[in-house]
């Protein structure tokens, strides 16, 4: 029991680092401000941009489950309007119900750890768990680093394959096909800000794993 522990602590890590970073990234407001005013969104669109960022905040709370739905109405290119279709408010639930569970998910695996490591800390103590779990990253970081190479490679050369397949993969429906002609939400968030977002995603994730690391590395030891 103790072994299986040992052997799963890391590997969900790094699991429960990518997914905190996802929900971390997707709902910090200034990463949005910024990909906003880097890709020209509110010009493009014709909303004045703190409108735009109001379109956003009731957008991260419908995603919490804080707002019951996205009926919401500004000026767009001089006129009031609703800002979503119908369509785009269906997808939106779709969207909704898989981040919800990535956050109730990210939870429980959070939870499991926290739960693995007092075990182990108290059957062997900080200082032998701690060591054990030092030597085991060698063999996970193995797998991460795989991970990351081929997640990197399909990041950098062929993005939209990347993000239209995990579409196809998540998605059971084509609701996700919007028509830039008409939809202000795919206007929001092309795919470049995709990109910007799934590489800030990599990099926190990347980060995360190697605080791991230092944090089951003994300093004073190696000092020693």
């Amino acid at each position: 029991m103790k072994k299986l522990i040992y052997n799963l602590i890391l590997p969900l890590s790094f699991l429960v680092i990518f997914m905190w970073s996802v929900i971390g990234v997707s709902q910090n407001r200034s990463f949005y401000d910024r990909q906003y005013q880097f890709n020209g969104t509110a010009e493009h669109i014709g909303i004045r941009h703190q409108d735009l960022m109001s379109v956003t905040d009731n957008l991260i709370c419908y995603m919490t489950n804080q707002r019951p739905d996205l009926e919401m109405q500004y000026g767009v290119k001089g006129e009031i309007r609703e800002i979503f279709d119908q369509r785009e408010k269906l997808h939106m639930i779709d969207v909704r119900n898989l981040y919800m569970g990535v956050i109730r998910i990210a939870i429980g695996i959070t939870a499991a750890i926290g739960a693995g490591l007092f075990y182990v800390i108290k059957k062997d103590g900080w200082k032998t768990a701690r060591a054990t779990l030092n030597k085991k990253y060698l063999w996970s970081a193995i797998g991460l680093v795989i991970f990351c190479l081929v997640f990197g490679i399909l990041i950098a050369t062929n993005f939209q394959w990347f993000w239209t397949n995990f579409h196809y993969v998540f998605f059971t429906n084509d609701l996700w096909l919007l028509d830039p002609r008409i939809s202000i939400m795919i206007n929001m968030f092309p795919l470049n800000f995709f990109y910007a977002m799934v590489t800030r995603i990599f990099i926190i994730f990347i980060i995360g794993c190697i605080a791991v690391k230092l944090i089951f590395t003994d300093f004073r030891k190696n000092k020693a």
